[in-house]
């Protein structure tokens, strides 16, 4: 099993941005803000998540985060922005730098799943504050 960790480092009423890296390659996350773990308006706690691979309707072959308090279908998926997600996580490459968001998620979601694929791995969501630097 490996541990893929995602460092939160911004929570803004816009967004949540973090960061995650899986071998040597850095990638950044948008979430929703944080508003006490509402469905489809708000980021997850912080935690350790198992993943498993799953069918999404609307984004194909997916990871899904399992056992997420009150929540189901947590996903990572192509995203630029806050609004592009319901609660789920998207990936880009880089920090847009005039807005809270991550730009070229979809060349991101297919190098990570490239590094991850066939792996078994859980998600560890930690606070960070200076993991953006």
């Amino acid at each position: 099993m490996m541990d893929v960790t995602l460092e939160r480092f911004c929570y803004h009423p816009e967004g949540t941005l973090g960061v995650v890296t899986v071998a040597d390659q850095k990638f950044y996350t948008i979430e929703r803000p944080w508003l006490d773990n509402s469905p489809n308006v708000s980021c997850i706690p912080v935690g350790n998540y198992l993943t498993k691979w799953r069918e999404s309707p609307r984004f194909g072959f997916t990871w899904c985060l399992q056992d997420v308090p009150d929540r189901t279908y947590i996903l990572m998926h192509v995203a630029n922005y806050s609004s592009d997600v319901q609660g789920c996580i998207g990936l880009g490459t880089d920090l847009m730098g005039d807005r809270i968001a991550v730009s070229n998620s979809r060349n991101a979601m297919k190098s990570f799943e490239g590094l991850l694929e066939g792996m078994e791995w859980r998600l560890l969501i930690k606070n960070a504050h200076y993991a953006g630097l």
